[in-house]
């Protein structure tokens, strides 16, 4: 079902005009369905449901690297095929204190950074400018008011300091966030005062040069997930990562939930039980509960029992055997 048709049904169950809802409560009810299926989706069992893969290209002698945030949750595991490796999840903890000065050579692990809100810091002491794709990212003005789109930027300059700079975009058109402060060495926030109409990023020393950090269309902040890949690659490497995908509000007439089709009707229970907890109706509301709560067991079992999976006592299957023409080509014991 679509994210109308979820509505419209959550209507028709609370005695309400699905075909003209008021705004009010057709706001109420599109809460109502983004939290049950925030809250389903979240549940332990359900990460397959969020996973999916994305790729990145490494770049001799830079270790740090930064996949947008916008629709990833978390990393899960970093492969990559050039050389058949699966790289080693750490801390950064232990890289401090193994390796704090990495040298080059071919990844075999990775490092979770953190978030943050520049996939690049500044190479040296810089003034940051900023610019949009869009025209209309700018100053608007009417015969009744006038809007501007303004953008901040956070970081530190030289010797510590934090500082806080922001200008009014003009569009395509690169400008300085501030020409008195010519010495950012990093970047921590970067944002907007309203959603962005273009792709707008921010540059150093001017607007043609390195890009820092984009913020997408629609979006008003920037916002990466940054790791670390050790030893420091020292050639270009294509990285595929699995991930864990942020579970996407429904805003859209035509979006649809991330669960199976056949449990789009779990997220109209969740809703109306919400709806039930403004009434003092506590009958009805245990009722809907156990029917909710069948629901999400009955997904969950659909979800994670797949019929191909028989699990076993003892050993199994690990994997293509790489051990060359005297040993089995098809597959090796898991005691091998």
């Amino acid at each position: 079902m679509t994210f109308l048709q979820l509505q419209q049904r959550l209507a028709r169950r609370r005695g309400a005009t699905s075909s003209t809802l008021v705004s009010a409560t057709a706001t109420r009810y599109q809460e109502a369905l983004n939290e049950t299926h925030r809250a389903v989706l979240r549940m332990p069992g359900f990460e397959q449901l969020r996973r999916t893969t994305v790729t990145f290209a490494s770049v001799a002698d830079t270790q740090q690297y930064a996949l947008p945030m916008d629709g990833i949750a978390r990393v899960e595991r970093v492969f990559e095929t050039t050389n058949d490796r699966a790289l080693r999840y750490h801390d950064i903890g232990w890289l401090r204190a193994n390796d704090p000065d990495p040298t080059s050579g071919t990844s075999w692990a990775w490092i979770p950074a953190g978030f943050q809100e520049a996939h690049t810091q500044p190479a040296d002491a810089s003034q940051v400018f900023v610019k949009s794709t869009s025209a209309s990212d700018a100053t608007t003005t009417t015969a009744s008011s006038s809007t501007d789109v303004t953008a901040y930027v956070e970081g530190i300059i030289t010797g510590g300091y934090a500082r806080t700079a922001n200008v009014a975009m003009t569009g395509a058109s690169a400008v300085s966030l501030s020409s008195a402060i010519t010495n950012f060495i990093r970047i921590t926030k970067f944002y907007l005062s309203t959603a962005a109409s273009g792709t707008v990023t921010l540059h150093e020393d001017s607007g043609s040069g390195t890009e820092l950090s984009k913020i997408a269309v629609g979006d008003s902040r920037a916002q990466f997930y940054s790791l670390l890949l050790y030893p420091t690659p020292s050639s270009v490497i294509t990285y595929t990562a699995d991930i864990l995908r942020t579970i996407p509000d429904m805003s859209n007439d035509t979006d649809e939930p991330l669960l199976p089709e056949d449990f789009h009707d779990v997220l109209v229970d969740g809703a109306e039980l919400r709806e039930l907890t403004k009434q003092d109706d506590p009958n009805r509301w245990t009722l809907l509960q156990q029917r909710y709560n069948e629901g999400v067991r009955d997904l969950r079992s659909f979800v994670i029992n797949h019929p191909d999976w028989a699990p076993q006592w003892g050993g199994g299957t690990a994997g293509i055997s790489r051990l060359g023409s005297e040993f089995p080509v098809d597959q090796v014991g898991s005691r091998f």
